[in-house]
C-alpha cells in the first residue's frame, strides 16, 4: 500500500512539473498604441488572411498553463475580409494581431492574421492596407 501511495505521489509531482513547464505558454503580446483582445489557444496564425497553402504559420500559444485560461492577450492592428472559413463560426473577417505562436515559440511575437471567430473582445480597429507585397 505504501509503495502504491509513493508511486501516486511521484506521478502527481511529474504531472504538475509538466503542466508548469509546458512549452505552449506565452506572455501577453501587447504593444503601445494598439487595443487589446484575446486570441483562442491553438487558433491558426497566417501570414495573410487566406487559407491557401503557404499562408499557415503556426498556432497561437496560451498565456497560462491553467486549464481555465486557454487564451492569450494580443494587440490588434487591423482587420481584413479575406477567405471565408469556419472556425467558431463562418466568416471572411480576419484580424492582424501581435501573437506568440508555435512556429517561433518564445523567440518573438509576430504580427499575423487570425480568423475573427477566434478573437474575443474584438476592438474597433481600421481596415488593413493592401500593397503589392501583401496586406498590412
Amino acid at each position: 500500500m505504501q509503495r502504491i501511495l509513493r508511486l501516486l505521489t511521484v506521478l502527481a509531482s511529474a504531472a504538475l512539473v509538466s503542466l508548469v513547464s509546458a512549452p505552449n505558454r506565452a506572455h501577453a503580446a501587447t504593444e503601445a498604441g494598439y487595443p487589446n483582445a484575446l486570441v483562442e489557444y491553438m487558433a491558426s496564425t497566417r501570414t495573410q488572411p487566406y487559407v491557401q497553402p503557404g499562408t499557415y504559420w503556426g498556432y497561437a500559444l496560451r498565456q497560462s498553463a491553467a486549464p481555465n485560461a486557454p487564451r492569450q492577450t494580443v494587440a490588434v492592428r487591423c482587420w481584413w475580409d479575406g477567405d471565408w472559413a469556419t472556425g467558431n463560426y463562418y466568416t471572411n473577417r480576419w484580424f492582424r494581431v501581435l501573437v506568440w505562436e508555435s512556429y517561433d515559440g518564445y523567440a518573438v511575437p509576430r504580427w499575423l492574421f487570425v480568423h475573427a471567430s477566434y478573437i474575443y473582445n474584438q476592438p474597433s480597429v481600421p481596415r488593413c492596407t493592401a500593397t503589392p507585397t501583401g496586406i498590412w
